[in-house]
């Protein structure tokens, strides 16, 4: 029954597709159609609160007119109403001024399908599960780049969103175009392009438990260059917990060079260095709420990305891009003793040193080829193809567990995906990718998704179905708690929504249900190693919707419902059944900027001390946290800011044993100087 309903889902879709120009061929008129996307402007986005209507009447009209257009669901620019698959853009110049967020994993808690989980304090260790999945799932790309670091998760917590112009959330295996860890979405964190005079902004910030934080960003063109440069430092004393002070830096560049009118060329820079008190870490793996904290262990992590990317329109119908880069971690961590008795279960604290390097080399060529179009531009073809190459390396030299690794291995691949326009109603896309990796062999994944525009009720039918794969990590598989026999895990999911548009387009709601079926899904087992599990499902649904009454107040909630269960029938760990989140954002005079944000998530299964002194499965309660910020921009050169974090000062663990923090506030100046 399971390979019918896959088999056959596709096809339903397609004719689906068909019933729907069928239905509405013989009304088609001009002035009913949406205005179609045109290829000018490939990785623009509406990033103005108000659309291209900002300058419109007061009466009633569409509040975007331009379409938000992504490049993540298929690799090449697309109206994000033209994919079937489920994204979700977050605009970068409101994420860092309106709701004043300062580290990505807050930048993506609005977002359905996703909880995000934070071990502690800003700047801690954090990931986030996708649909369900495991934090190792998600795909996390700077420009194009992979950056999952081995163990396959991508830690948020010290990663400052500076510079960001747009981050795409696509859900969904994505294996068919980007290979392994795409298994149940892909995060894209795009930079923004520097563009006019030269632009300098800098701002300081200062608040509760000892934080302060400093940005500054210089951005700008000329002729053929453009350059955006930023840099930001956060540091904070002790809070709650000994041993909790951190300082972290990022910084980031992005240079754009026009060679002429079919050439460019873009590198990507992006960084942190990280140290701080690594109070994460303890004999029993619990938190300061059940171990006492070791004050003398240190936690050490500097990340580079370096990428250069080569866009080439060779023919009127081809358009060539190259891709080459580089990932590399330094992590490490210093144990010195003495070290504090253990509090719980007489687990000794670890002492020594693990230091460990990992690199990402990668390369890509990639193809959009024009295979149709007719000449009313109704029907086109587009088949994207290429291959892409990289590398895993792995050396640990470990003194805490006496586990020291160096492994390396190669994945080599490639793809093709065609995507079919038809009557500007209906939009099909399907692709399939054969991926050589070096330990495993060989993997085949594919992927189809549809989406059907009804503009004369302002609806759209949208749906995708696929499989995805990921190899274990050397993580998982060398290290003190590694498995050697781990086989990759693989997943075959698909989802089905329906969007609907009210009021001039000032209401927009969508609803999704989406289901995903694990097959040997790597688990952390109570033994304190890895494991397969057999079989492992999640499912449930996603809603979203955005209201604009007026031009200057905007409503947004999204809701998350989740079913988990692997095959012993239990939930997945720190999966919430139930996410709800909402936010308004009011902007009631020139330069003022006031927002809200809402968020709520069920109780869930987690690990944490049970009776008998001993691990176990335990319930982790729910929690509601409201977080307001304003800002104010006067004098054209200056803004001031402020966030109060936690407003109710709620109590509650993200992880089991790790408290979040209470209410604290965030505040500070910005100068802005165009020369």
């Amino acid at each position: 029954m399971l390979l019918h309903r896959f088999v056959f889902t596709p096809i339903v879709l397609a004719l689906a597709s068909l019933l729907a120009i069928l239905s509405f061929q013989p009304i088609l008129r001009a002035e009913e159609v949406a205005p179609k996307a045109t290829p000018a402007a490939p990785a623009q986005t509406d990033s103005s609160p108000e659309g291209s209507s900002k300058d419109a009447p007061a009466t009633l009209l569409p509040v975007a007119v331009t379409e938000t257009i992504v490049t993540t669901p298929a690799r090449i620019a697309t109206p994000i109403t033209q994919t079937g698959v489920s994204v979700t853009v977050i605009d970068g110049k409101e994420n860092s001024q309106a709701h004043q967020n300062i580290e990505l994993g807050e930048s993506l808690r609005q977002t359905p399908g996703i909880s995000v989980n934070k071990s502690g304090f800003n700047g801690d260790f954090t990931t986030l599960f996708t649909r369900g999945g495991n934090s190792n799932q998600t795909l996390f790309m700077y420009d194009g780049f992979k950056v999952n670091r081995q163990g396959g998760n991508f830690n948020l917590g010290p990663v400052d969103p500076v510079q960001i112009e747009r981050i795409e959330i696509a859900r969904g295996p994505s294996s068919s175009l980007y290979g392994a860890d795409a298994v149940t979405g892909t995060i894209n964190v795009i930079s923004a392009k520097g563009e006019g005079r030269p632009d300098l902004t800098v701002s300081g910030a200062g608040g509760t438990y000892g934080t302060d934080r400093e940005t500054v960003q210089m951005q700008g063109s000329e002729k053929n260059f453009s350059y955006n440069i930023s840099s930001s430092r956060y540091h904070r004393t002790e809070a709650e917990y000994a041993n909790t002070a951190a300082s972290i830096y990022n910084y980031a560049g992005r240079f754009d060079y026009k060679i002429d009118d079919s050439n460019s060329l873009k590198l990507v820079v992006r960084g942190l260095d990280e140290k701080k008190g690594f109070y994460e870490d303890s004999g029993s793996g619990y938190g300061p709420i059940v171990e006492v904290v070791d004050p003398n262990d240190k936690l050490l992590e500097n990340d580079l990305l370096v990428g250069v990317e080569y866009k080439s329109h060779l023919l009127p119908i081809w358009d060539m891009t190259l891709r080459a880069g580089n990932y590399a971690i330094n992590y490490h961590v210093e144990s010195p003793g003495p070290n504090p008795d253990s509090k719980f279960g007489g687990f000794p604290q670890p002492i020594g040193r693990t230091y460990a390097k990992e690199r990402r080399p990668q390369f890509g060529w990639q193809n959009d080829i024009t295979a149709f179009e007719n000449e009313s531009g109704d029907i086109k073809d587009v088949v994207t193809a290429g291959a892409d190459f990289e590398e895993d390396l792995f050396d640990q030299k470990d003194s805490q567990f006496g586990n020291n690794v160096r492994r390396q291995r190669n994945n080599w691949s490639i793809y093709v995906q065609d995507r079919l326009e038809l009557f500007q109603r209906a939009y099909l896309t399907g692709g399939v990718r054969r991926e050589q990796n070096q330990q495993f062999g060989e993997f085949l994944t594919g992927r189809g998704d549809a989406s059907i525009l009804i503009p004369e009720s302002c609806s759209r039918v949208h749906g995708s179905v696929g499989n995805a794969f990921r190899a274990p990590s050397f993580f998982e598989f060398f290290t003190a708690f590694g498995n050697p026999n781990l086989k990759p895990e693989k997943n075959m999911a698909y989802d089905a929504g329906f969007e609907q548009s009210f009021w001039c387009k000032r209401i927009t709601c969508d609803a999704t249900f989406f289901h995903n079926r694990f097959t040997d899904l790597i688990n952390f087992n109570g033994n304190g190693t890895f494991e397969n599990l057999r079989h492992a499902e999640t499912r449930g649904f996603e809603f979203s919707a955005e209201i604009k009454p007026i031009d200057m107040l905007t409503f947004r909630g999204t809701s998350t419902l989740l079913h988990t269960q692997d095959d012993k029938g239990q939930h997945l760990l720190r999966r919430p059944g139930e996410t709800y989140t909402a936010s308004a954002i009011a902007r009631p005079i020139c330069g003022l900027e006031l927002s809200l944000d809402m968020i709520h998530e069920g109780p869930r299964t987690d690990l944490g001390p049970a009776p008998g002194n001993d691990f176990g499965h335990v319930v982790n309660h729910a929690f509601t946290r409201l977080d307001a910020a304003a800002s104010y921009r006067f004098l054209c050169h200056w803004r001031v800011f402020g966030k109060v974090e936690n407003l109710t000062d709620e109590r509650y663990q993200e992880v089991k044993t790790f408290p979040s923090a209470g209410s604290n506030f965030l505040g500070g100046v910005e100068f802005n100087w165009k020369f």
